[in-house]
């Protein structure tokens, strides 16, 4: 693994549940609640329709459509009719196609990273979210998402945060699916779309969700925890993780990270904070009260109404609770905190 610039080589032993820690358990019923909800569904509403590059690696090919078929089996559950969810698995030589092509072309720019390190053998353990949208598009209203990754890549080279990108950028698809309305309509800026789908929300459930569908068991759930939350602690950490020291800083780091316009770390940070509050909210009140969140996104005139309406909480309150989950995840992750 790599962590802070270093490799850093550890695993977990399967115990048993009465072995693990309080903060474990949580993590552990979440996973439960998630992976239940999946097991043993059959694909009604979607149809899935994909756009592969000739150089991609045979490797992530398999991959990629091997995640896509096993995050469908718990997404299809939201749709409430049949839909169309284009999958796109292209590499940097196809950067012609994507900046001509109808949708992928939106965000054609902010690839040019990809495009200048991977040919010179450099970030290759990293892959890119490439579409994340549910809308209109030639008359048609579907589902877009995919990744970008290096042709000369391999599952070898991606590093464990890799393997779920196919799972949350998909799941934006299923957000987006019950927002389409509001989307059409649009926002007075980035504050107002953040009122009603916090990046907690929008980006650090998303993490939950594809965390638990790309593990294929409790302890690579909790190895990729333990990683990915060391990789966001010292120098390479937003600034503002140095105040999950205690309960109540905590808290105030919640609430700092609402909007994504009045605190520049609030992007990157509700990835790991957002995945492990809303994990705590998952093991506390079920898969199918979350469900209602995502479901209920255009209700009332902010997040709170959302929260109120579907699960009788206010944001304070969910802070509150959630609160010292966060923080033990925090205080469990290894690696450097300086």
């Amino acid at each position: 693994m790599i962590i802070n610039g270093s490799s850093v080589w550890f695993s977990y032993k399967k115990r048993a549940e009465n072995k693990l820690t309080a903060y474990e358990k949580t993590k552990l019923k979440a996973y439960k609640e998630i992976k239940n909800a999946a097991a043993g569904k059959s694909i009604k509403n979607i149809e899935l329709k994909y756009e592969i590059s000739k150089f991609l690696p045979a490797q992530l090919r398999t991959q990629y459509i091997r995640q896509t078929e096993q995050a469908s089996e718990l997404y299809d559950q939201f749709f409430t009719r049949p839909v169309v969810i284009n999958n796109y698995f292209l590499t940097e030589k196809d950067a012609e196609f994507i900046k001509n092509h109808p949708v992928l072309k939106r965000d054609a720019e902010s690839f040019k990273r990809w495009y200048e390190a991977w040919p010179k053998g450099k970030e290759q353990e990293h892959n890119a979210g490439l579409a994340a949208w549910f809308f209109k598009s030639g008359g048609k209203l579907e589902g877009h998402t995919g990744v970008l990754s290096a042709s000369n890549g391999s599952m070898a080279k991606l590093r464990l945060y890799s393997q779920q990108v196919v799972a949350h950028e998909y799941f934006h698809v299923v957000q987006d699916f019950y927002k389409q309305s509001q989307d059409e309509i649009g926002y007075e800026g980035i504050t107002e779309f953040d009122n009603y789908y916090p990046p907690i929300f929008r980006e650090g459930s998303a993490n939950t969700i594809s965390t638990a569908i790309a593990m294929d068991s409790f302890e690579d759930y909790l190895l990729f925890y333990q990683v990915f939350l060391s990789q966001n602690k010292g120098i390479y950490a937003p600034k503002i993780f140095s105040r999950i020291n205690n309960l109540q800083n905590t808290i105030g780091v919640l609430k700092d990270i609402e909007y994504r316009e009045k605190n520049p770390d609030a992007a990157e940070a509700s990835y790991s904070v957002g995945g492990l509050v809303f994990e705590w909210l998952i093991a506390e009140y079920g898969f199918a009260s979350y469900k209602k969140l995502v479901e209920n996104q255009i209700i009332g005139k902010s997040f709170e109404d959302n929260l109120k309406t579907s699960l009788g909480l206010t944001l304070d309150q969910l802070y509150k609770a959630s609160a010292p989950h966060v923080l033990a995840g925090f205080a469990a992750a290894k690696g450097s905190t300086r």
